[in-house]
């Protein structure tokens, strides 16, 4: 599947989930809700980016390979835990409601490869 699929996807997803959220819980939880699908959608965009990085350049080295592979995964992992940290820490957002909003976002890569493996069959 594209990736501007992908985000698209999680983009509506993430839309979803902040008015479901706003309709049952109220502004603060459709705030954290959006939080979370907004890091969850940095992750991503990150990833492509990283992704679109390797395509463009040949193959020279693998252990060049493995080091960019492994450095853009801490990169992402450190962003993740830097806007989940600020979402808690700095803007007092609810921690149910945010984490959810991020594992929604991020259940949407899951929800693709179930369906890719699916139809590769």
């Amino acid at each position: 599947m594209p990736t501007g699929s992908i985000i698209t996807l999680q983009a509506m997803l993430s839309a979803l989930v902040v008015s479901v959220g706003y309709g049952l819980a109220g502004d603060g939880a459709a705030k954290a809700l959006g939080f979370g699908a907004v890091t969850a959608l940095s992750n991503t965009l990150l990833l492509v980016w990283h992704a679109g990085r390797m395509s463009k350049r040949a193959v020279q080295d693998p252990r060049l390979d493995l080091v960019i592979f492994v450095r853009s995964s801490a990169e992402r992992f450190f962003i993740v835990m830097l806007l989940l940290a600020a979402g808690l820490g700095w803007l007092k957002l609810q921690a149910v409601y945010l984490m959810v909003g991020f594992v929604l976002g991020q259940l949407v890569h899951v929800v693709l490869a179930i369906i890719n493996g699916i139809e590769k069959q």
